[in-house]
C-alpha cells in the first residue's frame, strides 16, 4: 500500500470513529436516526475516488452519470459516501453528479488553516475549475447548504440553478438553538477528529448571510422537513422570503437532511426544479 493510500485509509478509519462519537455523544442528531434502507441495487463505491488540487489541499470525488454537471455539497461532519444512493443514482439519470469530501474530511487532506464556509465555498468553485467546469448547478446540504449560499455569493458566476436542503442563514438565531448546542458540544470534544471540530467551529463563527440574501441570482429551491429539529421551516421560510422567486417544498414527517429518509420524493423535487424552464446555458459543459 503507497502512502497516499495508507493516509486516505487512515482517514475514513479516524473519521467512522468521529462519527460514532457524533452519534453517541453530546454531538448526537445527525446521524443517530436511521435513512431509508436503499431501493436500488447502485453503489457510491461503484465509481472510484478521483483526487483534484485545490487552494492547498487534495480533495477527493467521485462522478456519477453524464449531461450537466450538478455538484453535491455535503454537511456537518459527513463523507460523499453518506449521500443516500436512491437519491444519488436518481440524479445521476440525467446529470453529471459530483460529490467530494470537504477539506479535511474522508478522502480529502486538511492544512493548518482554519474553517469557514466561504473557505470551504473556494474549495468547492476551485474544484470546479480543477474538472473544467465554467458553471454548475449546486446541492448543498445542511452545513453543505451554507457553504453552497457562500458559493452562489462570492462566485456567482459558478452557480447555475441553486437547491438548499435543511438550510439556514445562521446557526444563532433561536430557530435553531438545538443546532448551536449541537455544534457547541463538538467544537468541545476533543475524541472528534480535528477537522469536524473545526467544520463546528466555522459553524458557529460564521456571520451567515440574511442580509445578503437578496444578492443571490441564481434561481432556487429550498427543501425542508416537517420534522426538521435543527433547521425547521420557519427558517427556509424566513430565506424564501429574501430571495424573490424562490421556490420552496414542506415535506411531511421528513426529518433533517431529508434527502437520507425521501429520496425518491427529494429526487423528483430536485429534477422538475432542475428541467423547468428554457434550456439550460450548461448544455455546453456535458461531457
Amino acid at each position: 500500500m503507497n502512502l497516499k493510500a495508507f493516509m486516505n485509509l487512515k482517514t475514513v478509519i479516524i473519521l467512522s470513529l468521529a462519527l460514532t462519537v457524533l452519534a453517541s455523544s453530546g454531538c448526537s442528531g445527525f446521524y443517530s436516526e436511521v435513512a431509508q434502507k436503499e431501493s436500488t441495487d447502485f453503489s457510491l463505491n461503484s465509481s472510484p475516488v478521483k483526487y483534484a488540487s485545490v487552494n492547498g489541499v487534495e480533495l477527493g470525488y467521485r462522478e456519477f452519470g453524464s449531461g450537466e454537471p450538478l455538484l453535491l455539497v455535503m454537511g456537518f461532519g459527513g463523507t460523499m459516501d453518506m449521500w443516500n444512493a436512491t437519491f444519488v443514482e436518481r440524479l445521476a439519470r440525467d446529470y453529471r453528479v459530483i460529490s467530494f469530501d470537504n477539506r479535511g474530511i474522508g478522502f480529502s487532506s486538511d492544512n493548518e488553516e482554519s474553517f469557514s464556509p466561504e473557505l470551504l465555498a473556494g474549495d468547492a468553485a476551485g474544484l470546479l475549475d480543477a474538472l473544467g467546469i465554467p458553471q454548475a448547478h449546486v446541492l448543498g446540504t445542511s452545513m453543505g447548504a451554507s457553504i453552497a449560499q457562500e458559493l452562489a455569493l462570492n462566485h456567482p458566476e459558478k452557480v447555475d440553478k441553486l437547491i438548499l436542503s435543511s438550510a439556514t442563514y445562521s446557526v444563532i438565531v433561536p430557530e435553531t438553538e438545538l443546532l448551536e448546542n449541537m455544534l457547541q458540544s463538538c467544537a468541545a470534544n476533543s475524541d472528534l477528529a480535528p477537522a469536524v471540530r473545526k467544520q463546528a467551529n466555522a459553524s458557529l463563527e460564521w456571520n451567515g448571510t440574511y442580509e445578503r440574501l437578496p444578492e443571490i441570482r441564481s434561481k432556487t429551491l429550498l427543501l425542508v422537513g416537517t420534522d426538521d429539529e435543527f433547521t425547521p421551516p420557519a427558517i427556509t421560510l424566513e430565506i424564501a422570503e429574501k430571495l424573490p422567486g424562490a421556490d420552496y417544498i414542506v415535506f411531511e414527517g421528513a426529518k433533517h437532511c431529508g434527502e437520507r429518509f425521501l429520496p425518491a420524493e427529494y429526487s423528483k423535487a430536485v429534477l422538475d426544479f432542475l428541467r423547468e424552464g428554457e434550456p439550460s446555458e450548461l448544455a455546453g459543459n456535458a461531457p
